[in-house]
């Protein structure tokens, strides 16, 4: 496909003409800023929270990074241990979400800190205290320290009306424990907990879900809780909830929670390990927006492991249930996604060798699942590198942004001084264009956890700064973790720029998306792009959509006019291309990783595969959580290379690729270029 025709282009306009002058209208999405708190109470529960990844490379001297699950209890914990803290951070972080309903009242501290650097969480507390910053919404707010369970319970148990039992026997009672924490202000509680009379010291046990679901419920017992069982207790949790909470409108339609059961409870009791984390630090946000929370298996053509004897395909029929009813409740509006695919514990090879379901493979079906009912991925959750994703409950309070504009495009003065451009102003044929994005930083908690302190810590790298960069960051967070993206945009560098990740304002398949939640999506989009200066789409994937619709890449034309990029294996021939005038191409499936000396073999690779393709000297290479210094090396080993001669199997020829990284305007300025020469 080459250029679109004007008369096409005037269609498009003509079709989304009338949203985007809706859209412009309510363009600036800042809301007024909350005034900070005076105090802000602060309960460290480090010691309650395992680190898995850290646990299973200290367990196999750094070769696994997740260990089988009969590995031993790590150090100085037995499985009651174990157990014991995984029923106190249910409790917490569900009163946690009650307490900071209406203003920062809660914070807590899950991870530990690692030699001179602060934990995560102290972290993101530091930088919000730093006076004379924008980001430092905190700096005249007392921090009064909590020291134990009962310090915790004399200052917040008057603020709760009591707890909600969920029942060991059937885990999913732990999601609808939680739904009910946010419709009744209770926090939750396992029944038979070593700290219940911590506990019921203090707050009533005003429901139970115990006993409730039978595990052995024929279709018809008359005495089950809902009106047509399913025969399995598992699912008969979730109806219930559904008819009972769901459907009623108690709950937040709009908040849907895809977050683990009680599974690791039932590992703990059986002496097992878990695989990952246990979504427990996640429930804030949960219980503090009344959302409904679940975990179903999104497979039709495999029996979960969780619950092996349920007919086959029944997980996945609630799961869309669940999604029918909150989309009907919601009007057809759009609905956030808070969590992910359990993918290490449950669903996948990796957690059941019963499985044929690769973790990629079940993330996207449930993304197209939830895609065609107006659901998006924002938060993100369980197993990332060991750290939850915490305190949300108190970062959503942070004031928003100030509005951006989108970087000026370079001028052809400039280009052509560096070499990019002949004095013609033509694209120089002495070299190969380098697009480097970061990624994946399209939902709340890889951003939250891993960008500036933990792991690679990429925002907070020496290295950054030194090479251009395009970061993938969904402006639409800004709805949950305002205070860190003010902070990232303070402390940006000239080498660094912010494009949108997949695929809009967060992670949805658009083509999944009816016509009307699509044009509900475009509106989301544009507000958040247009208020901070986002005009490229940086990664766009489409799930189990395949490729992309027309229509609905002609729509992103007018959200992303600089230059759109989609996965390679989603992207229609040809490529790179004019798309209503916006140029258009693909991103590799094959991402950095490994090593730097890997890396620029992946480069070589594909350069030479887009040489015989006949493709022009334009690459876009993705890297998941690296290093700012990973990129680094990368290209000093491309420029190390460059001194080498190439020999192509197909001719007698001498390359001397050049490859040379640009910032993304430079990339897409460059490419409009070579596609109207």
């Amino acid at each position: 496909m080459s250029k679109l025709p004007q008369a096409n282009l005037h269609i498009v306009i003509f079709r989304y003409g009338l949203f985007f002058l809706l859209a412009c209208s309510l363009c600036t999405v800042i809301p007024a800023p909350n005034a900070p708190p005076d105090t802000l109470y602060l309960f460290d529960v480090s010691n309650l929270h395992l680190n898995h990844y850290e646990y299973c490379l200290a367990l196999t001297n750094g070769e696994h990074d997740r260990c089988p699950t009969d590995s031993p209890p790590p150090v100085g914990k037995s499985y009651q241990d174990l157990l014991r803290d995984y029923d106190t951070l249910m409790f917490v972080t569900t009163l946690q979400g009650i307490v900071n309903r209406d203003r920062p009242r809660l914070y807590l501290n899950h991870d530990h800190a690692r030699g001179d650097a602060p934990s995560v969480d102290m972290f993101w507390l530091q930088k919000f205290q730093e006076p004379h910053q924008p980001y430092g919404w905190l700096a005249q707010t007392k921090i009064i320290n909590l020291n134990s369970l009962k310090e915790l319970l004399d200052i917040f148990a008057p603020s709760v009306r009591g707890v909600v039992l969920w029942d060991t026997a059937v885990p999913s009672t732990l999601n609808v424990a939680t739904t009910i924490a946010g419709v009744e202000d209770l926090a939750v509680l396992r029944d038979d907990s070593d700290i219940t009379p911590e506990i019921t010291a203090y707050l009533k046990v005003k429901k139970s879900l115990v006993g409730m679901f039978p595990l052995k419920a024929p279709i018809q017992n008359q005495k089950s809780k809902i009106q047509n069982p399913s025969g399995s207790a598992k699912v008969d949790a979730y109806l219930w909830a559904m008819e009972n909470y769901l459907e009623t409108g108690q709950t937040n339609p709009t908040v849907l929670s895809y977050i683990e059961d009680g599974w690791p409870a039932v590992r703990y009791t059986h002496q097992q390990m878990t695989r990952g984390g246990v979504y427990a630090m996640e429930r804030d946000y949960v219980v503090q927006q009344r959302g409904f929370a679940f975990d179903l298996s999104p497979l039709s053509d495999e029996l979960p492991l969780d619950d092996p004897t349920q007919r086959l395909g029944l997980d996945m029929e609630t799961l869309e249930k669940i999604h029918v009813t909150a989309s009907r409740q919601a009007k057809g509006g759009l609905l956030k996604i808070w969590g992910f695919y359990p993918w290490y514990e449950k669903y996948s090879t990796l957690a059941d060798p019963q499985s044929k379901c690769l973790p990629t493979t079940g993330e996207w079906k449930y993304s197209w699942l939830a895609s065609r009912y107006g659901g998006y991925l924002e938060g993100g959750g369980g197993d990332l590198q060991g750290v939850a994703m915490s305190n949300i409950s108190i970062h959503q309070f942070a004031p928003h942004p100030r509005p951006r504009t989108a970087p000026a495009m370079p001028s052809e003065k400039s280009l052509i001084e560096l070499g990019y451009l002949t004095p013609e102003g033509k694209v120089s044929p002495n070299h190969t264009f380098l697009l480097f994005y970061m990624g994946d930083y399209d939902i709340a908690h890889p951003v939250h956890t891993l960008l500036a302190n933990y792991a690679t810590a990429p925002w907070i790298d020496e290295k950054r700064g030194q090479i251009p960069l395009a970061w993938g960051l969904n402006p639409g967070m800004v709805e949950e973790i305002p205070g860190i993206m003010t902070y990232l945009y303070a402390t940006q560098s000239d080498k660094d720029y912010f494009v949108s990740p997949n695929s809009g304002a967060g992670y949805i398949n658009p083509d999944g998306l009816t016509k009307i939640a699509f044009l509900r999506w475009l509106w989301r989009s544009y507000r958040y792009y247009h208020t901070y200066g986002y005009d490229i789409m940086g990664f766009m994937i489409n799930g189990d959509g395949g490729p992309m619709s027309q229509k609905r890449i002609d729509a992103f034309t007018l959200l992303t006019p600089t230059g759109f990029l989609s996965i390679d294996l989603q992207t229609d021939e040809p490529w790179p291309r004019f798309q209503s005038g916006m140029p258009l191409s693909a991103v590799p499936l094959r991402a950095f990783g490994g090593t730097p000396d890997s890396s620029a073999e992946l480069v070589d690779q594909i350069y030479n595969e887009y040489l015989k393709q006949g493709r022009p000297p334009f690459m876009v290479f993705r890297s998941a959580f690296l290093s700012t210094t990973f990129l680094w090396n990368v290209r000093e080993r491309l420029q190390a290379h460059d001194t080498e001669e190439r020999i192509l199997d197909s001719q007698d020829e001498v390359l001397h690729p050049n490859y040379t990284v640009v910032d993304p305007y430079t990339f897409f300025f460059l490419m409009k270029r070579w596609l109207e020469q």
